[in-house]
């Protein structure tokens, strides 16, 4: 029983670092299913700069862009040798290749739609990708 207390205080200790709505443990002997909720402070509701947070999102709407992926697989971004295609701060062109999508043995390539300068790869090499998720922040030139 003791250690059935420590399950449950160990998972809500999860449940509350990862910031999880629910977490569930299962062995032959015990089944545990925690609920919480993310509101975890008393703050309120409403931000309270509204409009300084919806400004600068704009501003950076239009400073930066990502390069989504297209395709379904694992996004490769460098070459057999171990270098890389693309790089943090290396300056790309519209139509350049930024790397491939790897589905099947079927490698996609990744287009860029627009020119600009890398600030930030979200995706680490070979990691699994699906339709529609960023790979690329892109600063526009």
């Amino acid at each position: 029983m003791k250690s059935d207390i420590n399950t449950i205080e160990e998972l809500m200790k999860i449940l509350q670092e990862k910031k999880l709505t629910e977490i569930s443990y299962e062995t032959s002997e015990i089944k545990i299913n925690i609920k919480g909720s993310l509101m975890t402070t008393n703050e309120p509701l409403v931000p309270k700069k509204t409009e300084s947070k919806k400004e600068s999102f704009e501003k950076l709407a239009e400073t930066s862009k990502d390069i989504v992926s297209e395709h379904i697989g694992r996004y490769i971004y460098l070459k057999k040798d171990g270098t890389p295609i693309v790089k943090i701060g290396q300056k790309i062109e519209k139509g350049q290749e930024l790397g491939n999508v790897v589905a099947v043995g079927v490698a996609l390539p990744v287009v860029a739609k627009f020119s600009g300068k890398i600030e930030d790869i979200y995706i680490e090499n070979g990691k699994p990708v699906d339709y529609g998720r960023p790979l690329i922040k892109v600063k526009i030139s």
